[in-house]
């Protein structure tokens, strides 16, 4: 499907399902220590057998099913509930930054939890320092180095493969869920007004918790583009996840599904979403994690809605970043 003259224009969503186009690759002989070592060993920067093996890993971590969503969902809702009591109610506080307080907390911490691994006060920040040089491969990032070890360390010590996978899977659901979770709750709590009285879960809320994140994800998601490389060689190319039609092959997104399978890692969930945007990505690099990134995002909007919280100001900035919108802050209040 490629020339010689196309590496940089007429390349499309095609590209994340062909094998003549990979994640441009990372060094591979490498130290261990630092964030290069960590680039070196995760399946997002790999391909061929080693990204099979190393992907293998994180779904392996994952694990899947109803349960393991269930399970991160309650854990998201409780522990936001805990930070929005925790941080006091009303707008004498003068509101709470769900960004800084929530978003980039929750997912981390109960995610990290979920593999096994234990949460300590610092563990958010150590997961932050890390996911910000995740992309930068140029100069050493000090204070990313640092976090990096003391991951490790709370892994088990061990530089390998396994160690790896598990805080590459904190990283990766870092920027993007917080993304999520924001994007969300401004459309939420700026849309047909939820009912801000304080109320247990209940279906309608667990209903409508879901409608908007299918919105937000078809509409406004959080991961905006990825880049992809020639196979035998060739500058990268920034792909757009978000477009007018979604089409891989030449053939629309709702199509991609035959016979309940699916082509490329495109699910019939994610066919549902086909209103102008590919949010967790196709083909062997899809995001493993999807279902457990709505998870945690589900629980943490339910707690909005359970702790009857609006927004404080209606105006919203989003962080720099060509891939990815996440919004700056977000303060709410709680009933």
């Amino acid at each position: 499907m490629r020339t010689s003259d196309d590496t940089r224009t007429n390349v499309g969503l095609d590209v994340l399902t062909d094998p003549d186009w990979v994640v441009p690759p990372v060094p591979q002989d490498v130290p261990e220590g630092g964030m290069a070592w960590l680039r070196a060993r995760v399946a997002r920067f790999s391909s061929g057998e080693a990204h099979v093996r190393r992907r293998a890993l994180a779904a392996g971590l994952l694990g899947g099913g109803e349960d393991a969503a269930d399970a991160l969902r309650d854990a998201a809702r409780v522990r936001t509930e805990g930070l929005l009591d925790g941080a006091g109610k009303g707008a004498e506080t003068g509101g709470v930054d769900l960004m800084a307080r929530v978003a980039r907390v929750v997912p981390a911490e109960v995610l990290a939890g979920f593999l096994g691994l234990p949460v300590t006060a610092e563990t958010a920040e150590l997961v932050g320092h890390v996911a910000r040089a995740y992309h930068a491969h140029g100069g050493t990032v000090a204070a990313a180095d640092r976090a990096l070890a003391r991951l490790v360390s709370v892994c088990g010590g061990t530089w390998d493969e396994a160690t790896a996978a598990r805080i590459g899977l904190l990283v990766q659901a870092y920027d993007a869920t917080a993304g999520l979770i924001g994007n969300a709750a401004f459309r939420m709590l700026t849309g047909d007004p939820p009912d801000r009285s304080a109320r247990p879960v209940d279906a309608a809320v667990t209903a409508g918790v879901t409608d908007w994140l299918d919105r937000t994800l078809s509409a406004d998601p959080p991961v905006r583009g990825t880049l992809r490389a020639p196979a035998d060689g060739g500058e990268p190319v920034r792909i757009s996840l978000v477009t007018d039609e979604v089409e891989l092959h030449g053939e629309s997104l709702g199509d991609v599904s035959r016979g309940g399978e699916s082509r490329g890692d495109v699910s019939p969930d994610d066919a549902a979403l086909a209103g102008g945007a590919l949010p967790f990505g196709a083909g062997p690099h899809a995001c493993p994690g999807r279902a457990h990134a709505r998870a945690l995002a589900a629980g943490v909007l339910e707690a909005l809605l359970v702790r009857g919280c609006r927004l404080v100001r209606p105006d919203l900035a989003y962080e720099p970043s060509a891939n990815l919108r996440v919004p700056v802050k977000l303060e709410v209040t709680c009933a």
